[in-house]
Formats: C-alpha cells, structure tokens, sequence
C-alpha cells in the first residue's frame, strides 16, 4: 500500500534523472517516494551519489474520494474520505564516481533562465 515505482533517464555520464512516486495512500507519506528515489539512486550508483536538483511534492489523486460506513447497522451514515495522496521526488543525481563535476552537473540540469 506503501510502496511506490520510479522511472530514470541517463542524462549524462554518472548523470540521471530520476522519477519515483509512492502508491496512492489515504494519508501523506513523503518518505515513500523519498525512499524509493534512494533505492533507485542507490541502484545506479552503487559506488555513492549526491543530489544535483530535486524536487518533493505531495498532491490529492484525482479519482479516489469516497463514502464510507463506519457502523454497518447504521446504513445512512457515511464519512466522506478524501482522495488518496500520491507523493513524488523528481530530481538528478551525480554518481561519485562520474567523470563530469558537481559545477558541470549542474549546469547540465539547471534550466538556462535559472542559471
């Protein structure tokens, strides 16, 4: 119920961007999507990493809300529960051992009106 996926791209040498997003979940989780970036990064770059850019979100799914019964003998009354929460940490690592330095990196990811 917790777990969550990620996608990635390699975008330079010991460069990638990284994708990762928690399942949705009835409450906030941050750490989920947290967790599952570090495993993907961890995964790319066994040797050690550091975060260029990134980027945590959190936002309400847009199907999900509902009605439910708490007490089944009391039919008529429902609570509304919100839609799931899907969290997000979008960003760019730089493996340790990428020939390109952290100032190259990030020159790499930075949008050009930011730089």
């Amino acid at each position: 119920m917790f777990g969550g996926g990620f996608i990635d791209d390699q975008v330079g040498p010991g460069l990638y961007l990284i994708k990762a997003f928690s399942n949705t979940s009835p409450l906030a989780t941050p750490d989920s999507a947290a967790k599952t970036f570090r495993y993907r990064a961890e995964q790319l770059c066994p040797t050690g990493y550091e975060e260029v850019r990134t980027v945590a979100d959190a936002y309400r799914s847009s199907i999900g809300g509902m009605e439910i019964a708490p007490d089944p003998k009391q039919p008529g009354l429902t609570v509304p529960v919100p839609p799931p929460v899907i969290t997000s940490k979008i960003g760019h690592i730089r493996c340790s051992d990428s020939p390109l330095s952290l100032y190259e990196a990030k020159v790499l990811v930075t949008p050009e009106g930011e730089q």
